[in-house]
């Protein structure tokens, strides 16, 4: 019965649906728990999904809170990150505290925020330069529009991820 589901929904076109334990990526300790989404608070929501619509080119997805100050933004595999437009005033940033992303096409992404004028840097604070980790990936870093860093690497290479 599972499978013949299964043939329906590729049959309809629907084959981002995927079954609910391979949505959320690997489960690990004793709860099984995976990741879910990150949260960040922002001055403008609006602004905010532009800017990561326009850097990250992240997909807007269904809003499970349906209020008009926060809007979601697929992060893959059934994770979002959640754009809630509130007081930040108790917010303190750093580099070291941070979301990361992976991305098939390094190269082609550090092109991107070159020629959109973002500036980034390297974890060691190079502007315009990204660095190798000790693992072999490369990273890059730059702020958002209310200073949260993101960090933009290669490292699914480094487990064979080309999906």
């Amino acid at each position: 019965m599972q499978r013949l589901f299964y043939l329906l929904i590729l049959s309809a076109g629907l084959s981002s649906c995927t079954p609910k334990a391979a949505v959320f990526g690997t489960e690990t300790g004793r709860f099984g728990a995976s990741f879910d989404h990150y949260a960040i608070n922002v001055d403008d929501v609006d602004e905010s999904v532009a800017f990561y619509q326009k850097v990250l080119a992240l997909e807007e997805i269904y809003d499970g809170t349906e209020k008009d100050n926060i809007r979601w933004l697929s992060l893959g595999n059934g994770m979002s990150l959640h754009v809630i437009e509130s007081d930040r005033s108790e917010i303190r940033l750093q580099k070291g505290v941070h979301l990361s992303i992976s991305v098939k096409e390094f190269d082609r992404f550090v092109e991107h925020l070159r020629s959109i004028n973002l500036q980034f840097f390297s974890w060691q604070g190079v502007p315009m330069q990204s660095n190798g980790r000790p693992d072999g990936a490369e990273q890059v870093y730059f702020k958002d529009l209310d200073g949260y860093w993101i960090e933009v690497n290669d490292a699914r290479k480094l487990f064979g991820a080309t999906e």
